[in-house]
């Protein structure tokens, strides 16, 4: 890895996109370049002309398999890792534990919008909360309402219908996340802690996990087997994910408007 150290390497102005391999293939790659693109464009960064031809030499260099690709963007480099996967051996999906965390997301920040290099929040949180033997920290935002964890979108379930944080809220609009809310009626509002416990189930999302369903939120428990409605999405996306992404598909703002599958 050659590096140069510009702004990105120096001071965080840079942008990276976190993708599953699934049998030698980027997973969703379209609308993991489309956020790529979107957050360097606000950054006053362009891709390197070369970059997708790079992109495809390092893939099948790695030859098939399940895997995970990390490209890192800043102004003078491009670069790309590889790691396994976590969640990739996990048969039985047992459920997160999960918890507010003290440190809170500043809603007022673009930059929270962006998957940029700026993530010592997010991993302070995570290390703390591992420690405490929490799976993911949750954030709330400077008026005291839920946004997101440290790698993940969070989503609950009441009567059927899903419900998560608005963009605008403080958060990052994960590629998961946006699946869910082209594919399904997602309800997106404002939600504080003391709603918690009014809901049926809860789960939370990213491009690596895909769904993971949670079995307490602090000190309200929820539900997980095979029957829940965050089972069955889990079972939908696995099947979907073998497909083109949503959006590249339908017109932009079309929505299908599937409600959330039966257990």
């Amino acid at each position: 890895m050659n590096l140069i150290f510009d702004d990105g390497y120096q001071f965080g102005l840079g942008a990276f996109e976190t993708i599953p391999i699934y049998q030698g293939r980027p997973v969703w790659l379209e609308a993991h370049e489309r956020r790529l693109r979107h957050t360097l464009e606000y950054l006053g960064i362009e891709l390197s002309f070369d970059w997708e031809h790079r992109l495809w030499e390092y893939v099948y260099s790695m030859g098939k398999g399940d895997w995970v690709l990390k490209i890192l963007a800043s102004d003078k480099n491009i670069n790309f890792t590889s790691r396994a996967n976590p969640y990739a051996s996990m048969t039985v999906r047992p459920g997160y534990v999960i918890a507010l965390s003290s440190i809170r997301r500043n809603e007022t920040s673009p930059l929270v919008r962006h998957k940029t290099f700026n993530y010592g929040d997010s991993m302070l949180a995570k290390r703390q909360a591992r420690a405490e033997g929490i799976d993911e920290p949750i954030f709330c935002n400077m008026q005291g309402q839920l946004t997101e964890g440290a790698v993940s979108n969070l989503f609950f379930i009441k009567n059927g219908r899903l419900y998560t944080p608005p963009v605008k809220a403080g958060l990052l609009p994960g590629i998961i996340r946006s699946y869910l809310c082209q594919c399904y009626d997602v309800i997106e509002k404002p939600l504080y802690p003391e709603d918690i416990e009014t809901f049926d189930e809860c789960f939370l999302t990213n491009s690596l996990m895909g769904l993971m369903p949670v079995r307490r939120f602090g000190t309200v428990a929820f539900p997980v087997s095979p029957e829940t409605q965050t089972a069955a999405l889990f079972r939908h996306y696995e099947a979907d994910k073998r497909l083109p992404f949503p959006l590249s598909i339908r017109r932009a703002g079309e929505r299908s408007g599937r409600p959330c599958p039966s257990r």
